[in-house]
């Protein structure tokens, strides 16, 4: 059966001189890998540009559930991406939020809902004017809906986040995985608010670096089995 469907590419290798797999999350079938014919030289600059993390595409493909890997039939950009590609900040934004996502959801089957937000964060970050440095937090919190561990709400007696738990604790827990003091309020602060009003939080560097190393292992203690994700140090230095 032959699927046409919307697509974000999370990311790809070359598999030949004129071939690479694709791993793409789509609207219809979810997370698969595609193998994407290119052809050679020159010609394969533009399949090339439709490759890149966080490009989203619509492609038809044969559905053979016998087949692990789809080979890709067309392949063409569905929405233009106009600062994402060309803003080092964002580039590494997305770069980090790629991974994220591709390390998370697995052999992830369809689900519209995830589609929906994972599309419109892409958006928000490729149109946002000035400060994205809260930018990828606030993702992977909201992303955390969608993988079953959304932190609880905070009482205001409660000056600790256990990250094993995943909820605000009124002592401090005698496990390393928690916070406290300033990234408590940071990660209440970030909770308050609406993804698309991520610049209005006021954040040190010094806290935005180790939340982030926090909500990482938040995401290991939760998703068992998770490979390590390397892009953040990269963007540690391009944000600091």
């Amino acid at each position: 059966m032959i699927v046409t469907t919307s697509g974000i590419v999370l990311s790809s290798i070359r598999y030949s001189d004129s071939s690479a797999i694709a791993r793409i999350y789509t609207n219809d079938i979810g997370l698969r890998a595609f193998m994407v014919r290119m052809g050679k030289g020159k010609a394969a600059l533009p399949k090339l540009g439709l490759l890149q993390p966080l490009t989203m595409v619509q492609l038809s493909f044969i559905n053979d559930d016998r087949r692990g890997l789809k080979s890709v039939r067309t392949i063409d950009r569905e929405v233009t991406l106009n600062a994402i590609p060309f803003d080092t900040v964002k580039t590494c934004l997305g770069l980090f939020m790629a991974e994220v996502i591709v390390r998370s959801i697995g052999e992830e089957e369809r689900n519209e809902e995830l589609f929906r937000f994972l599309k419109n964060a892409i958006l928000l970050l490729d149109q946002s004017e000035g400060s994205t440095s809260n930018f990828h937090l606030k993702f992977m919190l909201e992303f955390s809906r969608f993988l079953g561990f959304y932190p609880q709400e905070r009482e205001q007696s409660h000056n600790f986040f256990d990250l094993v738990e995943g909820e605000f604790c009124s002592s401090e827990p005698i496990h390393p995985h928690s916070l406290s003091g300033t990234l408590v309020t940071a990660l209440e602060s970030l909770l308050a608010i609406r993804i698309d009003e991520h610049a209005s939080i006021k954040m040190a560097n010094a806290d935005r670096r180790i939340l982030l190393q926090k909500l990482l292992d938040y995401y290991r203690l939760h998703l068992h089995g998770m490979k390590e994700i390397t892009s953040h140090k990269v963007l540690e230095e391009v944000l600091s």
